[in-house]
């Protein structure tokens, strides 16, 4: 599984992969049992050219834990060097919040370059219920937004109520803690989404097992 996520590479602006998610696949092969050099192989390609892969990820909600899977598609690039300032301590997802009745949490505004705003998953007018599966009312008050904050590039499950036309809507929703982007980094982030948008993807075939290794995790290296 990646042990460490790049700041200003493809998975890192993709706000959808976090340390410790268990890659399963690479456009299309899977992985399970390889050796993080032939995973390595796999993954580094022509800058530009996009790849798809498969990861299993840990959600925490007031339901219990389970295991979820997700594709997540990049475009190669070198990453953007950032400034240690930047990514050492924690981050949150970029969102401001207010108290409403019961305890809970509104978000009230969203940050550009902020996780939540950048990867489209928490709207203005969420209530957020629980994190982590932890009913935020039953938190004292100071508590409660220290919820979101942790180490970059760390997941957490959000249980939110949002306001549709067709009514409240309780969601689960999974992000990542992304280190914020400002000024030339928010650039470089529109340049590389461009990029994606406008890459052409190959037909991912139905993963298919490479060779067997008895179902160990790949662990190792920083993608």
């Amino acid at each position: 599984f990646p042990r460490g996520v790049i700041p200003g590479g493809p998975a890192a602006l993709s706000c959808e992969i976090a340390n410790g998610d268990v890659l399963l696949s690479v456009d299309g092969v899977m992985v399970m049992g390889e050796t993080p050099e032939e995973v390595a192989r796999r993954i580094v390609g022509p800058e530009g050219q996009p790849i798809t892969m498969a990861f299993r990820i840990k959600r925490r909600s007031e339901q219990g834990s389970s295991v979820v899977e997700k594709n997540v598609t990049l475009v190669r690039q070198q990453p953007f060097t950032m400034s240690d300032r930047l990514i050492t301590g924690q981050v949150g997802l970029g969102v401001e919040l207010a108290k409403v009745d019961g305890g809970l949490m509104e978000v009230r505004k969203l940050a550009d370059g902020g996780s939540a705003c950048l990867s489209g998953r928490l709207v203005e007018g969420d209530i957020i219920t629980s994190v982590d599966g932890r009913d935020i009312s039953q938190m004292p008050s100071a508590e409660r937004p220290q919820q979101l904050l942790g180490t970059p590039y760390t997941r957490l499950t959000l249980s939110v109520v949002r306001a549709t036309p067709q009514g409240r809507k309780h969601l689960v929703l999974d992000l990542v803690r992304t280190v914020p982007l400002q000024g030339e980094y928010l650039l470089k982030y529109a340049a590389y989404r461009n990029a994606l948008a406008h890459a052409i993807l190959p037909p991912v075939p139905p993963p298919q097992l490479h060779h067997s290794g008895g179902g160990q995790e790949v662990g190792g290296g920083a993608w």
